[in-house]
């Protein structure tokens, strides 16, 4: 490749993906004051808002930039993408590079003869890398393959949660967070009783008498058990990265539970002066001899390594502890432990996580967005403060040892920050000022904690490094209910349920899958199809004209902004059987943070275009530009300016109007030949 990045604008280039960013949101996060390394990315070179996908939604749109072919093309279109040939209540998980049909920039620059470093990139796993380094790349919060277990929340006493309030965005759009689990741990402090069952040698000095409190960790909690079994089930490995795979253990059953054996902590609460209970001292069993931590309210543990049984195998992760709360008289307790992520696994190759292990430390996937609610504000922001600490301490360590040419890092926060606290950040939502103040906070938290992140990382360029920050799709506050789409089939007689609740197929003629896709039940194509084949056409345009002429019984407005045939989506630029025969979308003001809004919307102090700030080699500086940016341009101006030819099954094109000199490879040639000339001549 030494010719190449010779001749070529840029010889590297970093990219930086934060999730859920929109260009609106960080612009103003920019001019506020809260992003002083954005701020120099921008003003060192141009930025636009920039078009993504349909939905706008994780998985087809960092597929797509990665690619630089759209969702019809690459085909991962959404996080459950239909399963064709079963019932249509049947969906394949969208996380899965498996499903990809186009080729990864990561995997072009390999075929090049270069060398790719990932860090935590979105929507990259199971890993295709051959010759480069990667380190996870899962999906959001708990959509990962890895974590020994979620995070626990032990609670006593005078506990409350600390919600924002409002709707909350269902897991089919927001699978960080779930909903269909117990978000605590209940736990009873007992007295320590005198004669059996004291702890004579380990009970601290205290003033008041001492408590004890068991704390048990279960391994694999609050986890997708459908992601999770992928790894730990007991099924062969090979079926697991699969889409038939899949698809057959759904069918055949086969899919076993893994299991686990949980593993208790025991906790001695104690007064250490005369103002009664404020400590706990955390000890691996009731002798009390083997102390973990003693933790006075609002400290952290350091981390320690443990282990923890599953499938009668014993696994090795990092363990921290945080006493969050313990009144004088022990009537509220609450003490929290995040995610417990494991010491190997989760790379490529494999001994990249030994590095990590003994040269930086503990790892950290998930900084507890999934308790955000639960947990308070503070405790959750010191995690993810650490948790990009991690990211950048692991990107710029593997770029200072290996030889690279791409090095790609991603964080999840800013969408995080979206599903909770820009719901609520503006004003349009009508929440109460303490609300929105608190959600602005939120917001201002979480893009400085990013924004810290992007400066270390940045380091890592020099002046023939082109640095890009990038985003698969936006976000927008909440004003009104979301529109549920099923109750929307029900209420308007497509889907019709039997006396138990369920979907009465002999009856029902269409269905929504995923998130933008409405299925007619079509008679030869589906199992259960009623819809006769001549019927189809007028079947479409009878569920079009019901999602156009819908009013919300609330507000009386109309919430649907769009409804087209599949064959009209194309100019959404879907196509193809995965398609609906109905793509829908809807106005910002239903929606939840994204997903069935336009990617060129702007709503409050949100919107759902994608970031796009390009700087570096080869790049104008201080430019807002003005012609389209989309989301399928990113991989082809990159390899443009890095002189690589393009992805197979590219779609995009390269944004001239970014570059120095659009025309550099005619450029280099003129010179050539000028040499070659002058060469001539002196013979």
């Amino acid at each position: 490749m030494e010719k190449r990045t010779r001749l070529a604008p840029a010889k590297r280039a970093i990219i930086i993906g934060m999730d859920g960013a929109s260009m609106e949101l960080v612009k103003n996060m920019i001019d506020w004051g809260h992003t002083p390394n954005m701020a120099k990315l921008l003003r060192t070179g141009v930025y636009r808002p920039m078009l993504g996908v349909f939905p706008t939604l994780t998985p087809p749109g960092w597929t797509a930039l990665a690619t630089g072919s759209w969702p019809g093309t690459h085909q991962v279109m959404d996080f459950n993408i239909r399963a064709v040939g079963e019932r249509l209540d049947k969906t394949v998980w969208g996380i899965n590079t498996g499903l990809c049909q186009s080729e990864y920039l990561w995997n072009l620059v390999e075929r090049v003869g270069g060398k790719p470093i990932l860090v935590k990139w979105e929507m990259s796993w199971p890993p295709t890398v051959k010759t480069g380094i990667q380190v996870e790349g899962t999906g959001p919060g708990v959509s990962n393959h890895h974590q020994i277990a979620g995070y626990h929340l032990f609670v006593a006493g005078k506990w409350a949660p600390r919600p924002i309030g409002g709707q909350r965005d269902p897991e089919t759009l927001d699978p960080s967070a779930l909903q269909k689990i117990q978000h605590i741990d209940p736990v009873t402090i007992e007295p320590v009783e005198n004669g059996e069952g004291t702890l004579p040698c380990a009970v601290p000095d205290s003033k008041k008498p001492v408590r004890e409190v068991e704390l048990t960790i279960q391994p694999l909690a609050r986890g997708r058990e459908d992601v999770m079994a992928s790894v730990y089930s007991q099924t062969e490995a090979s079926e697991c990265t699969s889409l038939m795979g899949e698809i057959r253990r759904k069918k055949s059953g086969l899919q076993t539970p893994p299991t686990v054996v949980a593993k208790p902590f025991y906790g001695l609460i104690y007064a250490s002066g005369d103002n009664g209970y404020d400590r706990v001292r955390i000890c691996r069993s009731r002798s009390g001899d083997d102390v973990v931590a003693d933790l006075g309210v609002g400290e952290w543990s350091e981390w320690w390594l443990d282990t923890f049984e599953i499938n009668a195998t014993e696994v090795e992760g990092y363990v921290r502890m945080k006493l969050v709360t313990l009144t004088p008289t022990a009537d509220a307790f609450e003490l929290f432990v995040p995610q417990i992520w494991p010491r190997a696994g989760y790379t490529v190759p494999d001994t990249v996580a030994t590095t990590i292990d003994t040269e930086i430390g503990s790892f950290l996937q998930n900084p507890a967005r999934d308790a955000l609610g639960q947990l308070d504000d503070n405790t959750y922001f010191e995690l993810l403060d650490y948790h990009h600490q991690r990211l950048a301490d692991v990107a710029t360590h593997l770029a200072s040892g290996n030889d690279w040419d791409v090095l790609m890092v991603e964080t999840h926060a800013p969408d995080y920050a979206s599903h909770f606290f820009l719901s609520q950040a503006d004003e349009v939502s009508g929440a109460a000022p303490e609300t929105i103040h608190r959600c602005r906070e939120g917001l201002r938290r979480t893009y400085e904690s990013v924004d810290r992140m992007i400066g270390r990382v940045v380091e890592c360029a020099d002046d023939d490094t082109v640095v890009l920050l990038c985003a698969d799709h936006g976000g927008t506050p909440n004003q009104f209910r979301a529109v549920d789409i099923e109750k929307v089939l029900e209420e308007t007689g497509f889907i019709v349920r039997d006396a138990s609740g369920a979907i009465d197929w002999t009856k029902t003629r269409a269905v929504n899958v995923g998130l933008v896709h409405i299925f007619i039940n079509l008679a030869g194509r589906e199992p259960d199809g009623i819809v006769a084949p001549e019927e189809y056409e007028a079947t479409q345009r009878e569920i079009i004209a019901a999602l156009h002429t819908y009013r919300d019984a609330e507000t009386g407005r109309h919430p649907f902004t769009l409804a087209v045939t599949r064959a009209d989506a194309e100019m959404l630029n879907l196509h193809g059987a995965l398609v609906g025969d109905v793509v829908y979308a809807l106005r910002p003001e239903f929606d939840g943070a994204h997903g069935k809004q336009l990617p060129s919307v702007s709503f409050g102090i949100g919107g759902q275009h994608s970031t796009f700030i390009l700087s570096g080699a080869g790049v104008r500086k201080g430019i807002a530009l003005q012609r389209q940016v989309r989301v399928v341009d990113v991989a082809p101006t990159l390899c443009y300016l890095l002189g690589l030819p393009m992805p197979t099954n590219v779609e995009g094109g390269v944004v001239y109007e970014a570059l120095e000199d659009a025309n550099w490879h005619l450029t280099q040639l003129a010179a050539f030949q000028h040499s070659l000339r002058k060469s001539e001549a002196a013979k």
